[in-house]
């Protein structure tokens, strides 16, 4: 007879299906079982004959949890049944190894000692893992699955619109491959159709579901047929008018017709139901942001955005926060045109950086290599400006000039991380510039969306600011 232990869980285990079992199989509520499952090993089971044990060590392993059997199981060894015994055999009877204990496992209802209904319901096609399939991305799983069920059970509403989503899928993975062409309706993706035939048959089974024209509205829209997307969104909006998700999907058909004024107050109705919809904050960040360029409005709704889980996974809060800061940064310096070498007529500026690069002095001079710099920023050469600047902060680390030098260009490029990381570097040499305070101050805010901010505000304001001090304390 033998124990079956469980003694391990990793990053790769799957918590939910493994919290499972061991509640079926000590009948414990899903509490205690994640109580269990904190503190291993656990002694999931004793006494069991050697093939229950196998069994049961196989479901757990097939979930990636670790698992001991004590004493250990005896590996069977596969004997040939003529003595000409080959290479190819060997590996067929492996893979018919393989099969051999998925259905095992199947057939454990007939033997093992714990509930044999929840081990059937593991091998079993449902809406729900197949849902789980298209969010991780297993397109032709969770098409296999869909089908397989769709055979027995046609008019499946959750069947139908899990379809539909698929080809959205598919869809959207093409447009990714082909760079977004811009697909009218009447050269529509196949797949794109394929999904509103699947929505529509929805729909007519259960008119009643707000969420399935929500989702036809989507297929509408990424065809880019704005009329029935928007009626779609609508009819969704009326069918569920508390559900913020109708709204957005209704302020995002308006956006794309640009009809803003009218989207903006669809994204207001979803915050009413929902304060902390992270949707919606998204929503009107861009609308103020890129239509109706209104940064400061933008930037309320962008922090509120930030601070929700769903942005820590969004790929386009980084786009957000680097877009929002060029809107502001420039609000609170001068011109770059004002802060960059004025230009000088091509033979000055010939003469001058002829008696520079001529210097033997260069390659060991700061100070050169941040006029040569200085003389490259005059036209326009910024690459070549940002390597003598470099240069220059290489030869002496107290060259707060040329760090300046290098914010500047970094800001002017929209690169945030390197022109915070130029200032920080800076202040550490020199902290008496209320420049780079200042600016420290506002990449905090904006673009780090940090509480780090008035810190940074506050020495500003401690070295005497400058002439936008005003501005600054609005900020803060």
């Amino acid at each position: 007879m033998h124990s079956v232990i469980l003694e391990s869980l990793s990053t790769k285990s799957d918590l939910k299906a493994v919290v499972g079992a061991i509640s079926n199989i000590l009948s414990l509520d899903t509490k205690g079982a994640v109580e269990l499952a904190k503190s291993l090993p656990l002694t999931l089971a004793k006494d069991l004959p050697e093939k229950e044990a196998m069994l049961m060590a196989d479901m757990f392993s097939s979930m990636g949890a670790g698992v001991k059997v004590d004493p250990p199981l005896e590996t069977p060894q596969a004997k040939p049944p003529v003595e000409t015994y080959s290479k190819k055999s060997k590996k067929q009877m492996s893979t018919g190894g393989i099969a051999f204990i998925v259905l095992c496992l199947i057939a454990a209802a007939l033997f093992a000692g714990f509930n044999h209904k929840w081990i059937v319901e593991q091998f079993k096609p449902s809406p729900a893992k197949a849902s789980r399939q298209l969010q991780k991305g297993n397109m032709n799983e969770a098409r296999r699955s869909l089908q397989r069920q769709l055979n027995k059970n046609p008019t499946d509403t959750e069947l139908l619109v899990l379809k539909g989503k698929f080809y959205i899928g598919a869809g959207r993975k093409r447009m990714d491959d082909e760079n977004w062409r811009s697909y009218g309706e009447a050269g529509a993706l196949p797949e794109l159709d394929s999904a509103v035939e699947f929505f529509r048959k929805a729909e007519s089974l259960d008119p009643k579901d707000g969420s399935i024209p929500r989702w036809l509205s989507i297929a509408e829209q990424m065809r880019r047929a704005f009329p029935e997307a928007e009626i779609a969104a609508r009819r969704a909006v009326s069918i569920d008018p508390r559900d913020p998700d109708n709204w957005n999907q209704l302020g995002s058909v308006l956006v794309s017709e640009e009809r803003i004024t009218q989207a903006e107050q669809a994204f207001y109705n979803a915050l009413k139901i929902d304060p902390n919809n992270a949707a919606a904050l998204k929503n009107l960040t861009i609308v103020n942001l890129y239509y109706t360029k209104d940064a400061e409005r933008a930037a309320g709704f962008l922090f509120a955005f930030l601070k929700q889980k769903e942005s820590f996974t969004d790929v386009d809060s980084r786009i957000l926060r680097t877009d929002l800061t060029k809107e502001m940064i420039g609000d609170f310096n001068p011109p770059w045109a004002k802060m960059i070498p004025p230009p000088l007529p091509l033979e000055e500026y010939e003469r001058r950086r002829s008696l520079i690069a001529n210097n033997p002095r260069l390659r060991h001079d700061p100070l050169l290599q941040e006029q040569l710099g200085m003389l490259y920023m005059s036209i326009g050469e910024i690459k070549l400006a940002e390597g003598c600047f470099m240069r220059a902060v290489q030869l002496n680390a107290n060259i707060v000039s040329s760090r300046k030098m290098l914010a500047i260009i970094y800001m002017m490029e929209a690169n945030y991380e390197n022109a915070l990381k130029t200032m920080e570097m800076a202040v550490k040499v020199d902290d008496r510039d209320p420049f780079f305070w200042k600016n420290i101050g506002v990449l905090q805010k904006y673009f780090r969306a940090s509480p780090q901010a008035n810190k940074a505000f506050n020495r500003y304001f401690a070295l005497g600011g400058d002439s936008f001090a005003e501005r600054i304390r609005r900020e803060m």
